[in-house]
């Protein structure tokens, strides 16, 4: 498992693309040209410059954008025109001067914003691949997939009074780097059909890592939730190592008159066999890789705060931080009408960050044969000035070797060698994730 979106934003400036001097008139952002390595794609193979890339991409120049109000709104991803140039929203602006205020906006155009597309692309498809091979070898698998926390429901007449507390579960992962928790989906079960919302936090972060809103629509109902993104690192970039992390809610934000149904379940040991077998094999399951304890902790102990709108845009009126986890209650009876459906995987996405250098070649070729092979069949039927010099076979040989000979060759067969170096630089550095392969002594005839 690895997290696509934080591959991709971090290694996308591992190698660059080279502004030239002769692609003044094609100008990209300069996050593009970015090279944390020093090697840029142009490097690799002389068809990819700027101008050829500009050949095979969508004909941009009828396209406008608004120009800039100051009164208005805009949302983070927004393009609008300032001056002849355009820019490419940040997060959440209003009365910030494209130009200048560059922590909200950054020079960008749709050439570039393509490019940007096509190399974060191959970039995943480059970590795919790496992860499929590391699944085929079983180095890289599921350890826990998709248990729930219990079955069944709890009886409608065992509701949770409302004490205006913070309630939910604190869950803790298992104590290794590189395995990861993820919430699938969630089920609530409470009295009131309405607008439900869940808090997920961690005991290293003084915000919420995410606000969850869901809406239930029947009353006296267990209903299930599919939810995207939400995963429990042990460590990442963004919580520290260890800790818990807690997915909770206000009992005094539930809907008007709405109570929570509890599960009649100890928390605190395993289920009973005889009772279901189904839920005590999903307990066995979870259980070696996470910890849940119901907690609740009193609403006068929570401390409120109110983020301004130059904190983050989705959390500007978030009533929550991280409060004094020591005042912590736990009640081991009592699950506040809450389950989960849970997986845990083996996620290498942190290794992949902290050791991108080791990656280079890999990305490189992988752009390099992708962008080659675009530029062969040219999907969008832009006419390439080099064309006379380069065609379509040329382009395929360049990529795929001669294919008439037994020795293999072309950008491909690199990429494939690149893969192989990998694939020996990384065994070994994780013992549950990464381990080494051992296949013991082989005897063949001579």
């Amino acid at each position: 498992m690895v997290r696509a979106n934080d591959i991709q934003e971090k290694l996308l400036h591992l190698i660059g693309w080279e502004q030239n001097y002769d692609t003044s008139d094609l100008k990209i952002s300069d996050a593009l040209t970015v090279s944390e390595s020093g090697l840029y794609f142009q490097q690799i193979h002389p068809l990819l410059t700027l101008q050829n890339m500009s050949c095979i991409a969508p004909d941009f120049k009828n396209i406008t954008f608004p120009e800039y109000n100051s009164e208005k709104e805009y949302s983070k991803g927004n393009v609008v025109d300032y001056q002849g140039t355009q820019y490419k929203a940040l997060q959440k602006a209003q009365g910030k001067q494209p130009d200048i205020e560059s922590e909200y906006w950054v020079e960008t155009n749709l050439f570039s914003e393509w490019l940007e597309s096509k190399t974060k692309a191959s970039i995943q498809k480059a970590i795919a691949r790496y992860c499929n091979e590391k699944t085929v070898e079983g180095t890289n698998k599921p350890l826990c997939e998709s248990r729930t926390l219990f079955d069944g429901t709890g009886r409608l007449v065992d509701t949770v009074k409302n004490k205006k507390n913070l309630v939910g579960f604190e869950i803790v992962p298992v104590r290794a780097k590189g395995v990861t928790a993820k919430i699938n989906k969630i089920c609530l079960q409470f009295t009131k059909a309405g607008e439900y919302t869940l808090y997920l936090m961690h005991s290293s972060m003084d915000a919420p890592v995410k606000i969850i809103k869901l809406n239930k629509i029947r009353d006296n109902s267990a209903e299930w939730f599919t939810v995207n993104d939400l995963y429990l690192p042990y460590q990442s970039e963004d919580n520290d190592a260890g800790g818990s992390w807690y997915l909770c809610y206000f009992q005094s934000e539930l809907p008007e008159g709405s109570q929570a149904i509890r599960k009649n379940k100890d928390w605190s040991k395993e289920p009973c066999g005889s009772c279901s077998r189904r839920e005590l094999l999903a307990w066995m399951a979870w259980s070696k890789y996470l910890e849940i304890h119901p907690f609740f902790v009193n609403e006068e102990l929570v401390d409120a705060v109110n983020f301004n709108d130059d904190f983050n845009e989705d959390f500007a009126k978030c009533p929550l931080h991280l409060w004094d986890v020591e005042n912590n209650q736990y009640t081991y009876d009592n699950n506040y009408g809450l389950n989960l459906e849970v997986t845990v995987s083996c996620d290498i996405t942190d290794f992949i960050v902290e050791q991108r250098m080791m990656f280079q070649d890999v990305i490189a070729k992988q752009v390099a044969v992708d962008m080659l092979r675009e530029f062969a069949y040219n999907s969008n039927v832009r006419t390439n000035r080099h064309s006379i010099n380069a065609s379509r076979l040329d382009i395929l040989y360049e990529v795929d070797g001669d294919s008439s000979s037994m020795k293999k060759s072309g950008l491909s067969y690199q990429l494939d060698m690149a893969f192989k170096a990998i694939k020996l630089s990384t065994s070994g550095i994780d013992r549950v994730c990464l381990p080494c392969r051992n296949n013991g002594i082989k005897y063949r005839t001579v």
